[in-house]
């Protein structure tokens, strides 16, 4: 195996040649002065003595090579120095404090947020699959974590040389770390207008996912590589003149077109790698942007314009902040190439990002103004709205990030996103009403804590709860702070409401029921029909309106007695008596003024065969002779044979059993036939068997005669969904 070349130089005795590397980087980024980055490489070596990383690079190999990143984005040497130490060392406490000692402050605190983002990875790992909307929870998250933008550039810095470095590692374990940029990084990048760490991460990660459609690529690009600069030489040339000779200052040159790119745009537009027509383009860099439409004036004359492949950047930029116009023309033979028109600064955004509008201690003669930072911020924040629509974008007057979210961990690894300020009730509530009801306490990254903490960014949480609990009205209380979102709020309201609801139901059904023991009427489920008399929704509306006192209980009970016209007086149809059998069965009629009254158990009407029954102070009891309960009287002696009196009419109850499949239309056809037949219903009860699905009905109702009785029971039958019509026993 050939050894690869070493970027770093080592000295005789083992250790890297720090004095060569800071050298390097003074000339090349011409800066005055390396004290910062000599300070944190002599503290890094001397705590990662020894030390290398997973896969086998020294600590202070990788921090150099992230400091170099970081410098290539010009930003300045506190975030280098932060890079080298950050990416090299693991931060315990006694380590910050020599780092706070040694470097200050400001290092230390932007080393701590770089630190934070290292449970991203933790997060995918513990994720079973790859769910879009947790990805950008999670670009979310590394942005939320970072107080200065600065971090996320530093963990940007931190996985670019990370995954330079491990191409010796398994190839499974390779991908993983391959999906994982393209799912974050990469986006990340691009959202923060860092081009040229953008495409770099891609290619590498595409490198390591598809290494035989990379390599295929490669090798396209490669054959046809001398063509390709003979070509764009002679547009470069063909340009120049052109311009020099309009009198406009520019820089012309061409690039290649990145691997993953030209993937992308393959899949994109259905076709083959041969026939991406900007694997390379030429790029026009000109001073001012009245510049940029003069050069695209005279692009468009000297070649044919495709014009559904311009783009004017310009006046319409990316969401990220990128400007520049870009065109694609016919070249000679029917080629096409693309070229691509921006200022200077433009360039440098486009490159840098956000790292172009930094405003850093060693360049102070053109510092940016608070309007322009804010105003670029804001750009970077509306990335948070991609997802979540509601989201406001917090002031950020006085911060160089902030965000009106937290972003926190569940257990299981997945990621919630909360106001600023919400507490352990809140996440609970957010997950479950019940397990909101239910907790009693919060872990916080292991630790038990208040339930009126407020959530940061990065936090684990975990909910301690009891097996029954209901919540305290105390939750409610602002002065408190036991919640801060309105939905944890209103589902604790909500869960009081309801307690009071039922305590009304209960305090009105005793009122109903008490009612109908005292007017000795059977118990009744019609309710819910009552109900819509009063405009309420169901049985419950009704009885917590009773229960209120919003309803009266005298209102309900003249719906449900019968008028005094139809109610069936004890002798309104009175029975011709006859006296006690002894051994004789002659009727003898003439008792018809005797006190009788109809047993409630069985109910008989004219046409039922009857019997008599003689009480203790309540007259005669009237019972079918197949009564059940008549067969079970204690004293036979009682029993006198009675017949109805025909001459008289009247109206009495009976109970019908109905069985019906499971219909909406069934309980209006009832009571339309009741009333069609003249029908008097005294009361309904219908109850739903989910697992026959059928409706089972009772019903009191007031017949003339048997005869009326089985022309009833023949019409209910003929409905439609009718199973079974019985009168019952």
């Amino acid at each position: 195996m050939v050894k690869a070349k070493q970027k770093f130089h080592y000295l005789p005795d083992g250790t890297l040649d720090i004095p060569l590397w800071l050298a390097s980087i003074q000339n090349k980024h011409a800066l005055s002065q390396v004290t910062q980055l000599q300070n944190a490489c002599e503290m890094t070596q001397k705590l990662t003595q020894g030390l290398t990383t997973f896969y086998g690079q020294p600590r202070l190999e990788h921090g150099l090579d992230v400091a170099e990143v970081i410098l290539d984005l010009k930003l300045d040497q506190e975030t280098a120095a932060a890079g080298i130490i950050s990416s090299a060392l693991s931060l315990t406490p006694q380590v910050i404090e020599q780092i706070k000692k040694a470097m200050g402050d400001e290092i230390a605190s932007l080393m701590l947020s770089v630190q934070q983002m290292d449970i991203i990875p933790a997060i995918q790992k513990q994720q079973q699959t790859r769910n879009q909307l947790q990805v950008d929870k999670i670009r979310k998250m590394l942005l939320g974590m970072a107080k200065d933008i600065r971090a996320v550039i530093i963990k940007l810095a931190d996985r670019l040389s990370f995954m330079r470095g491990i191409k010796a590692i398994a190839p499974e374990e390779r991908k993983q770390f391959a999906q994982e940029v393209l799912d974050i990084y990469a986006p990340l990048a691009n959202r923060l207008g860092i081009g040229q760490v953008k495409w770099e991460l891609e290619d590498l990660a595409f490198h390591y996912l598809d290494p035989v459609t990379y390599k295929t690529i490669a090798s396209f690009l490669a054959e046809r590589r001398i063509d390709r600069e003979k070509r764009i030489n002679e547009i470069i040339h063909r340009l120049q003149d052109k311009l020099q000779a309009a009198h406009i200052r520019a820089d012309v040159n061409g690039r290649a077109k990145h691997i993953y790119s030209i993937y992308l745009k393959a899949q994109r537009k259905h076709v083959d790698y041969q026939d991406i027509y900007d694997q390379s383009a030429v790029r026009i860099l000109v001073p001012t942007i009245q510049d940029c439409y003069e050069a695209l004036s005279i692009v468009h004359s000297s070649w044919p314009p495709i014009m559904e492949e311009f783009d004017d950047y310009i006046a319409h930029p990316k969401p990220n902040g990128y400007r520049s116009i870009h065109t694609a023309v016919l070249g000679e033979n029917g080629k096409h190439f693309e070229i691509q028109i921006r200022t200077y600064t433009m360039h440098e955004e486009a490159e840098r990002g956000v790292a172009a509008h930094w405003l850093y201690k060693e360049n102070k003669a053109n510092p940016l103004d608070d309007s322009t930072k804010i105003s670029y911020l804001r750009q970077l924040l509306d990335w948070h709205k991609e997802i979540a629509q509601s989201d406001q974008i917090a002031d950020v007057a006085q911060a160089t990030h902030t965000d009106d979210r937290v972003y926190v961990i569940t257990p299981a690894g997945d990621i919630l996103d909360l106001p600023h300020g919400a507490t352990p009730l809140d996440f609970a509530y957010h997950i479950h009403s019940e397990l909101g009801h239910r907790c009693r306490g919060a872990k916080i990254n292991g630790q038990i804590v208040p339930l009126t903490y407020s959530l940061h960014t990065g936090d684990k949480v975990e909910i301690i709860t009891v097996l029954q609990g209901n919540p305290s009205r105390d939750w409610l209380n602002p002065e408190l702070n036991y919640v801060k979102t309105s939905r944890a709020r209103s589902k604790i309201s909500h869960w009081f409401k309801q307690q009071a609801l039922n305590e009304d139901i209960a305090s009105g059904r005793q009122v109903f029921e008490r009612e109908l023991a005292r007017h000795g009427l059977a118990k009744t489920t019609s309710l819910s029909t009552i109900a819509r008399y009063f405009n309420l929704k169901d049985e419950n509306a009704l009885l917590a309106s009773l229960g209120r006192g919003n309803v009266r209980i005298g209102q309900i009970m003249q719906l449900i007695q019968p008028k005094e016209h139809e109610k069936a007086a004890p002798t309104s149809m009175a029975a011709t008596l006859v006296k006690p059998v002894r051994e004789s069965s002659n009727a003898i009629a003439g008792a018809a003024d005797l006190l009788t009254r109809f047993a409630k158990c069985c109910k008989p009407i004219p046409g039922d065969a009857i019997i008599g029954y003689i009480t203790h102070g309540r007259g005669i009891s009237i019972h079918k002779k197949t009564c059940q309960n008549a067969k079970q009287l204690s004293d036979p002696r009682r029993f006198i044979h009675i017949d109805w009196d025909k001459q008289k009419i009247g109206v009495f109850s009976t109970d019908l059993k109905i069985v019906s499949q499971d219909q909406d239309d069934i309980l209006s056809d009832l009571t339309s036939l009741f009333a069609n037949e003249k029908i008097s219903l005294l009361s309904f009860h219908s109850t739903f068997n989910k697992n026959q699905n059928k409706i089972f009905i009772r019903v009191t109702v007031q017949v003339q005669d048997l005869q009326q009785l089985h022309n009833l029971l023949n019409r209910i039958q003929q409905l439609p969904g009718v199973i079974e019509v019985t009168r019952m026993k």
